[in-house]
């Protein structure tokens, strides 16, 4: 292990099957800095450990005994090692109410004051979470005999699918800090993309409220920091405060073309906790300083994504803002979410329903013969909805021709046929590509609240 504070690795690394690479540069020295200002060297440094959370899942047995589970991921670990991460646990998989994660820690020596720094990164949807980020009521939780993590005392509050992943990952750093702590106070960085940002919200939330993992683990909250990417709505602000000051050191990173930063809809009340910026679109800036900053992003996305074209919406984020207001209009709240039948391919079903029959079944894996049973169920139901004039809502039709035009027909024919805009504007990749090309002025010009 390299304990220095300072230094980086070459690490390639796989996503989704397409190789990528990146001179991985670190400074632990960025940790002197109060967690309450937002700096945007710590923010790329977490953007980067999030990435690379994506790699490829390899099977070794002997990975046990060292990070907790019999498998890897090599650039990942490669990444751990060099900084000096003696402490490590990897987990990749997540069961429908939890989130894949790594946790890491060392000590650091800033100035002559030690500490013990502990890292949580919360990686996006695997498998089966898919359909816990469609059920905000918890209805079809199966953790804790049904009840979740996080049981059911803030329905209507926040959505309890993001919660399960916070008391879940809760408990996992409570017992790696008690596994693990070398008896020095705490630095801890929380990180995630996708559900993980909300995850990482959401805890960062929890242990500010707290004062720390419990009474055994206290934290000064100069001490916690929390960047997320991709960030899902989460929380109703009819119920809660989203405005709290006391989370503003909560640090969300959004693009205005990423469709999951709209879900659930901020029209209908919906939001998150502490400070949000947005990362460059069409929506913020001309034309031509449009094309310029998308240019330089491209620069650093053909190292992540091996020379991929990043493909952008032909009309920036205009279709994203309409599909929004499509479902802002059909689920104004959630009891009308699961509960307000709408006709797809001739049958009733509600907003919850057609998000379980149609999208969750497609990406959620194919496991089993029911599991692949869900995929064509799935497939079908989104093809025909999307052309279908008659037997289908005009809501449920245009959310089926949006997730069809703009990612399914490109992911099904490798971009010969269509594009996958939708995952593009998502990726954790792209993320990456933007923070690296843009300055902080830049993010911090395109302040979201």
């Amino acid at each position: 292990m390299d304990k220095n504070l300072v230094g980086n690795v070459d690490v390639e690394f796989t996503i989704e099957g397409v190789d990528g690479k990146m001179n991985f540069e670190y400074d632990l020295n960025l940790f002197k800095n109060s967690a309450k200002e937002y700096n945007h060297e710590l923010c790329r440094l977490a953007c980067r450990l999030v990435t690379v959370g994506y790699d490829k899942i390899v099977d070794d047995e002997s990975a046990e005994a060292e990070t907790g589970f019999p498998w890897t991921q090599p650039g990942l670990k490669k990444v751990l090692d060099k900084m000096g991460f003696e402490h490590q646990e990897i987990q990749p998989k997540a069961d429908r109410d939890e989130v894949s994660y790594f946790i890491a820690s060392r000590d650091i020596d800033l100035d002559g004051e030690e500490f013990n720094l502990v890292i949580a990164a919360f990686i996006g949807s695997y498998k089966k979470t898919w359909y816990s980020n469609f059920d905000p009521f918890g209805v079809d939780r199966i953790a804790n005999d049904g009840n979740g993590y996080a049981g059911f005392e803030e329905k209507g509050k926040i959505h309890l699918g993001f919660a399960d992943a916070r008391d879940f990952m809760h408990g996992r750093i409570t017992d790696f800090i008690k596994k693990n702590a070398s008896g020095k106070p705490f630095k801890i960085l929380l990180m995630g993309h996708s559900r993980g940002a909300a995850t990482a919200d959401l805890l960062a939330t929890k242990v500010i409220k707290n004062g720390g993992f419990g009474e055994d683990i206290k934290i000064d909250k100069d001490n916690l920091y929390t960047y997320c990417f991709a960030t899902p709505n989460f929380a109703d602000s009819k119920q809660v405060d989203l405005d709290d000051p006391e989370l503003k050191q909560i640090y969300s990173i959004v693009c205005p073309e990423d469709f999951v930063t709209e879900v659930l809809p901020k029209s209908c009340g919906f939001g998150k906790y502490g400070t949000v910026y947005s990362i460059l679109g069409s929506d913020n800036l001309s034309i031509n300083d449009y094309r310029k900053e998308k240019d330089a992003m491209q620069l650093k996305y053909n190292d992540y994504k091996d020379n991929k074209i990043y493909m952008s919406y032909k009309k920036g984020n205009q279709a994203v803002s309409n599909i929004s207001k499509v479902m802002a209009a059909s689920m104004p709240d959630l009891d009308t979410f699961y509960n307000k039948k709408m006709k797809e391919c001739f049958n009733s079903y509600s907003a919850f329903e057609y998000y379980k029959y149609t999208l969750c079944g497609y990406v959620s894996g194919n496991d089993t013969p029911e599991d692949q049973a869900n995929v064509d169920r799935a497939m079908k139901l989104m093809l025909i909805s999307a052309v279908d004039l008659i037997g289908t809502s005009s809501a449920f039709r245009k959310i089926s021709k949006f997730f069809v035009f703009k990612e399914g027909i490109g992911g099904a024919t490798g971009n010969k046929i269509g594009a996958t805009y939708f995952s593009d504007s998502h990726r954790c990749e792209t993320y990456l590509a933007y923070l690296m090309s843009m300055s902080e002025e830049q993010l911090k010009a395109n302040t979201v609240k």
